[in-house]
Order: structure tokens, then sequence, then C-alpha cells
């Protein structure tokens, strides 16, 4: 299929092709489906390719130019793990600035699926009537955090950052079959799925069709995808389990020299989870004996001395010597990305001014 062939599309029940897309949305009061007007005007020129801008998981953030043929492909893979069908609803509750966005409105052309638009905000779900019928839905784990009723939603897509321990046992009770993307902008979106919930629950992921995996020398997994050109070499450190799967194991960028050892703060922050129950992040601080040491930063008010003897006899119960955090620091407010992530170094920068 061309992408000049995809150019009818059906938003909240309404079917519309070509330039009535563009009419319709510009006439919206919704800024995120007159953004949705913006792109398809971008999707329907003559040129093959688009322009996306990336969140920095592979280097800094830019601007990438990319065939609309591959979006296309990204989508039909993403249609063929799910089962996509003709007239299904599909639910945009991410803003079109970023991949997550744009790949929904292709879905919805590629798989002819109904859109079902609502403004992005921390919780969209809240917004859909228990007695509508989405068939499914992309949402950041932030989006999904909290909520206690998905029955609206038979399928749930998470992406753009990891999902912590404490979601991840909150997501057993829902009703909703709820899966987790692993990808970024240079993949176009998910390359790879893991079952959050239910049956075939999993910790590993696996490849989408035509996907295949591999690590670097320094253990960062590599991705082969048969719609681009070049590998994608990442930064993620991976427990690779075949060609097909792996497990995630932290961001090289993320790795603490301690005292000539290497320890990847997302394997002790697995540890932390059932024991710290505001957001939090470890990360090292310059030290002259140590090169670098352990830290734990907390987000909210510094706790009461009681409370804090807690924690800390709780850390020693659970963490090697090493692992213990040498300092705890609590800032009032993570500094995070649109899409929720935590940002380390911007927060660590406000510790050490």
């Amino acid at each position: 299929m061309m992408y000049s062939d995809c150019n009818e599309l059906t938003i909240d029940g309404l079917s519309l092709k070509e330039k009535e897309i563009e009419a319709y949305c510009q006439e919206s009061e919704s800024e995120n489906i007159r953004d949705i007007g913006k792109f398809i005007a971008a999707w329907l020129d003559d040129k093959p390719v688009i322009n996306v801008r990336t969140s920095g998981s592979t280097g800094n953030p830019r601007e990438i130019e990319v065939k609309k043929e591959q979006l296309l492909q990204s989508a039909s893979a993403t249609a063929q793990y799910f089962g996509f069908k003709e007239n299904q609803t599909a639910l945009l509750c991410l803003p079109l600035s970023f991949i997550a966005g744009k790949m929904m409105v292709v879905r919805a052309l590629y798989s002819k699926l109904n859109l079902v638009c609502i403004a992005p905000d921390h919780a969209p779900l809240a917004s859909i009537s228990r007695d509508a019928v989405i068939d499914f839905a992309a949402l950041t784990p932030m989006q999904l955090k909290g909520t206690t009723d998905t029955k609206a939603v038979r399928k749930i897509l998470l992406g753009g950052g990891p999902v912590s321990y404490e979601m991840e046992k909150s997501f057993q009770s829902l009703q909703a079959e709820i899966y987790h993307g692993f990808g970024m902008t240079e993949t176009l979106s998910h390359i790879a799925i893991r079952k959050v919930n239910g049956e075939n629950r999993s910790d590993t992921f696996q490849a989408l069709p035509g996907v295949h995996f591999r690590k670097d020398e320094r253990d960062c997994l590599v991705i082969d995808v048969p719609f681009l050109e070049e590998p994608v070499v990442t930064n993620d450190i991976v427990d690779l389990k075949s060609a097909w799967s792996f497990m995630w194991k932290g961001r090289l960028d993320h790795v603490i020299n301690t005292g000539g050892i290497k320890w990847l703060p997302e394997e002790i922050e697995k540890k932390l989870f059932p024991l710290i129950t505001e957001r939090f992040f470890i990360a090292g601080l310059p030290d002259e004996t140590l090169g670098e040491k352990l830290c734990l930063f907390i987000e909210g008010d510094p706790y009461p001395p009681e409370k804090l003897q807690i924690v800390k006899s709780n850390l020693v119960q659970h963490l090697s010597r090493y692992e213990n955090p040498k300092e705890i620091y609590f800032l009032q407010k993570f500094k995070t990305t649109e899409s929720g992530k935590i940002q380390r170094r911007l927060n660590v920068n406000l510790i050490q001014g």
C-alpha cells in the first residue's frame, strides 16, 4: 500500500477524505485535532518524506526526516500484532508533537480505525464514558498511573518510559489487556512488546515481525528493523535472550562508577519500589574517594527524622553494602520530559547548584 492511498480518516465517527480532513480539523476548538489537520496536510503533500522530532533516546533531541512508507510499515507491524480490524476504535490522547501521537494517526489511516480524540492530559481515561468501547489506546505510563477503571478500553499500549514495579503491580487489577512497548523515534515507534498484566505477562520484550536484536561491545541493544536502512544503536543495556527477545536492564548514560564498580541505577531502583511511595531515582554525585557516590533522590518534602530513619533501616535490609545510597536528597518537584520521564541529570544539577 502506498501512503498516497491512505487518504481517508474517521475522527470521532465522522468519515473524511483528503482535504475534508484538513478543513474539519482547522475548524476544531481542540488543539490536538487542529494538529491532526497539520499532520494530514504534510502527509498528503507531494513529498515522500516527513519530519519528526526525536526525544533524545539515542542522543540529543533533533529533527529527523523519515519516509512516509516507513511509517506505514511500522503501522502494519502494529496492526498485525494486535489484529486491528476496520472500524475498530482507537484512542488518541497523545500530543502530535512526537512520534507516538503521529503514529496513532498513521495507524488509523492504514487500518481504517475510528480515531476517538481526547485532549492530552494526565488522566485521559477519566474523560471516557464507561459505556464507550475503545479497542486500542496508546498511553504513557504516567497517564495510566492511578487509574482504577479501564472497562471502556480493551487493549492499552504503554510507551514513552519504563513501567515501575509499583505501577505494574497496580495494573494487575485493571480490566484492559495492558502491554508495554519498547521503541523510540528512530525506530518509528515500538519494535518490541511485552504483556504487563493477566495471562502471559512477562518481563521479556518480544520483537515485532521482522525485527532482530543483537548487542554491541558496550552490552547495548542494536536493533535491525526491516523497513529502516541502517541498524539503530541504542544506549539501552539489555539481557539478550535471543535474536527476537530481551530484558531491559537500564541506560548506559545512567551507569554510576563508584570505587571502580559500575552500577545500573535502574537495577537498584527495582529493589526500592516497595519501600518508597513517592517518586524517586538513584544517581551518582562526584566523590573525592570513590569517584562517584550513589545517592537517592526523592520527590517531595523532606521526611521527618523518624520516617527517614525507618527508610534508612529498610535500605540496609534490602540493598547490599555497596548499593546503599551514601546520601538522600529531597526535591519538591522533579523535572520531567513532556511524556513524564524523570530528567535525572537536570534534577541532580539542582542539588549541585
